[in-house]
């Protein structure tokens, strides 16, 4: 059951970070998000785009997820245990000892941090995939 369940705790965990709303229409949608652009003379200028979370972590997740890249699914899990981790730090800070509870916090911020730089070169890995594929053109 918690198997289960960590794809939508890691989608719900990371839209809670994001500070813009999902609109919905009764339209019918293409499977994927699409970009509207206008065109301006011989220059493709983007009208509609994906906004910043101004969590840069939360951001480089989502463009992974947007991207469709494999790797999406093993961060989102880690993300939440490292969640769960500050949890239970929370939770149980005033009854630790403070140099057990200064260990776990940098060893949560460590974990985090490498995490947050794995998400973000694997964003360049697909921008990088993304260049090959046009160079063929």
């Amino acid at each position: 059951m918690l198997l289960r369940s960590i794809p939508l705790l890691s989608i719900i965990f990371l839209a809670a970070c994001s500070t813009t709303a999902v609109k919905h229409s009764s339209t019918k949608q293409s499977p994927s998000p699409t970009i509207k652009y206008a065109q301006n003379a011989s220059r493709i200028v983007p009208v509609n785009a994906v906004a910043s979370s101004n969590n840069l972590c939360v951001d480089h997740f989502n463009f992974l997820r947007q991207a469709g890249d494999d790797k999406y699914q093993k961060y989102s899990r880690d993300y939440i245990q490292i969640g769960d981790g500050y949890s239970f730090l929370n939770t149980n800070k005033n009854i630790m000892n403070g140099d057990a509870k200064r260990v776990y916090t940098n060893t949560l911020d460590m974990k985090l941090n490498t995490l947050c730089s794995e998400v973000n070169y694997a964003g360049f890995q697909v921008i990088q995939q993304k260049i090959n594929a046009l160079s063929n053109i």
